[in-house]
């Protein structure tokens, strides 16, 4: 019976059992499973210690504080850096202002066939002195004939074989597309036929329509206008524009044909036919219309 083996107050007063030796396997077994449990919990933390930055002390040299270059601007990306300057010391680090300079200028006074003291008494005698204009349309040879009285009076300065002289196209835009912009004057010692000397102010003028009012000004101030025509091409939209614009003026227009070998070299023209295409393009600026027009004014 279990009640013989207990007391009055729960004792246990049987015969001797061997449940301490079962206990020790117990408490063994638990001590196991709770060491296992233990690793099991280390395993765990030491895998987040790994991810944790640990309280080692870095050098002030070996932190990071800034990202790479290569990983701002990518692995494509070669980046130079340069410890030493590499700048000269003839050159400054703050460069002087420079002043570009757009127009050609002649730095000393060019020779000529005439004193030049000869040309500054001819500016004391208004009666010799005459103000031309010369213009017509784009092409038609008005800065030729300046380079040809150029070449008559500096005998110093010629034209190269291959490219034009254009002395009077100073804008270096003007050289490059070989088309005049701005009106540019020319003063030059020129005789008569009787051998007078005149003191010339020649206004060599763009024959572009857009550039009309250089063409224009040049007008005011001069006494005479020589228009230019290709014997060619003969009289074109502007150059009857020219004509009415320096009748308007009252000004003296002197008809000049130019580049006449045109039609004997492109045009292939026999002389009786080169003659009546040169009275055509005098007669044409004088028609019906134009007639009525130079009467009105």
């Amino acid at each position: 019976m279990e009640a013989d083996l207990y007391d009055e107050f729960g004792n246990y007063i049987g015969p001797e059992l061997d449940s301490d030796d079962d206990d020790d396997e117990l408490d063994a077994e638990d001590r196991d499973v709770d060491e296992g449990d233990d690793d099991d919990d280390d395993d765990e933390h030491g895998d987040a210690d790994e991810d944790v930055p640990g309280m080692e002390v870095v050098l002030h040299e070996d932190k990071k504080y800034y990202p790479t270059a290569e990983e701002v601007y990518g692995p494509e990306v070669e980046t130079i850096v340069q410890e030493e300057d590499t700048q000269p010391l003839t050159e400054p680090i703050i460069k002087p202002v420079r002043h570009r300079q757009f127009t050609l200028m002649e730095q000393e006074l060019p020779a000529t066939v005439y004193d030049m003291e000869f040309l500054a008494d001819l500016m004391d005698g208004p009666e010799l002195i005459r103000n031309v204009t010369l213009c017509g349309h784009l092409h038609h040879g008005k800065t030729c004939f300046v380079d040809c009285l150029i070449e008559q009076t500096h005998p110093e300065i010629r034209k190269r074989d291959d490219v034009d002289l254009r002395y009077t196209d100073i804008l270096f835009t003007e050289q490059e597309r070989g088309v005049g912009i701005k009106s540019t004057p020319v003063t030059m010692v020129l005789p008569d036929s009787r051998g007078k000397s005149y003191l010339f102010n020649i206004m060599d003028t763009p024959g572009h329509v857009n550039f009309s009012d250089e063409v224009t000004s040049s007008m005011r101030i001069s006494d005479g206008v020589v228009l230019f025509i290709d014997a060619a091409e003969g009289v074109m939209l502007n150059t009857e524009r020219l004509i009415k614009h320096a009748v308007q003026e009252r000004m003296a227009i002197t008809i000049c044909i130019n580049k006449v070998d045109r039609l004997i070299v492109e045009l292939k023209l026999p002389p009786t036919d080169a003659y009546y295409k040169l009275r055509h393009i005098v007669d044409e600026p004088f028609s019906d219309t134009m007639f009525v027009f130079l009467f009105t004014y």
